[in-house]
């Protein structure tokens, strides 16, 4: 199964409207328990509690739990109280409880990808489904973003680097990527085996005609390419994306 997203091309909205893509693929009913691990700002959760989703989310930011509570409870839901403050290796709640458990951009950020996967296991139903994402290793877009993340430590080529962007975008300001692991997309589903889960779907995304920190410099024209290589996902060619997001259900 696979699925193309028309949206706005950048990298956050391509994925989270794959996820949400994902979650409708599964035609589950009103009431469904969802946990979104990572919830961030809330965005996600807000859309999942439209969808009538009984939706929580849980974030190792106290901030970004405020934000997605403000976020919920101003959007039509105001008393909300499905957030707090969690950790992916140690969920507070029972074994079997959600019917899907979705982890978008966390994994990534532990130490290894087990703990976490055992952790999303235990609190995810027999049958239930578990939607996360990870940094394919094998695409040019990651390649060079960590070539030029080491580049920019070198004395001198921050600044230059922000003086360039001035130039071209009339804003200098650089965006740091915070460390986290690689992943092969392969390997990463035999991990997703070993845990008891099989894959149902799967999409690259994150395409990008140019390399960084060219792409940063011209923004939009990779973005509207990087949207027609959407076409590429599928294929052999979807390897040059620089995310992978799969689908999997837990089969015990």
């Amino acid at each position: 199964m696979h699925y193309i997203v028309k949206t706005e091309y950048t990298p956050l909205k391509q994925r989270q409207a794959y996820l949400e893509q994902m979650i409708r693929s599964l035609a589950l009913p009103r009431g469904t328990k969802i946990l979104d691990v990572g919830c961030g700002p809330g965005q996600l959760l807000l859309n999942l509690l439209r969808e009538g989703y009984d939706a929580v989310g849980v974030d190792i930011s106290e901030g970004m739990i405020n934000e997605a509570r403000t976020l919920v409870c101003a959007n039509g839901f105001p008393n909300f109280d499905g957030t707090s403050v969690g950790d992916i290796e140690n969920l507070k709640f029972g074994d079997k409880q959600f019917d899907v458990v979705v982890a978008s951009g966390v994994i990534e950020y532990q130490n290894d990808d087990d703990v976490a996967l055992a952790e999303m296991k235990r609190v995810l139903k027999p049958g239930g489904h578990l939607i996360l994402n990870v940094t394919n290793q094998y695409s040019y877009v990651t390649f060079s973003e960590n070539i030029f993340l080491a580049f920019k430590k070198l004395p001198g080529v921050r600044s230059a680097v922000s003086l360039l962007r001035g130039l071209i975008l009339g804003d200098g300001r650089i965006t740091d990527i915070p460390d986290h692991r690689i992943h092969s997309p392969s390997k990463f589903d035999k991990k997703l085996a070993e845990y008891g889960f099989e894959k149902v779907a799967h999409n690259f995304f994150r395409f990008s005609p140019l390399p960084a920190p060219l792409n940063s410099l011209f923004p939009a024209t990779c973005h509207s390419i990087g949207h027609w290589m959407e076409r590429f996902s599928r294929t052999r060619l979807g390897y040059i994306g620089g995310g992978y997001i799969v689908l999997a259900r837990r089969g015990d």
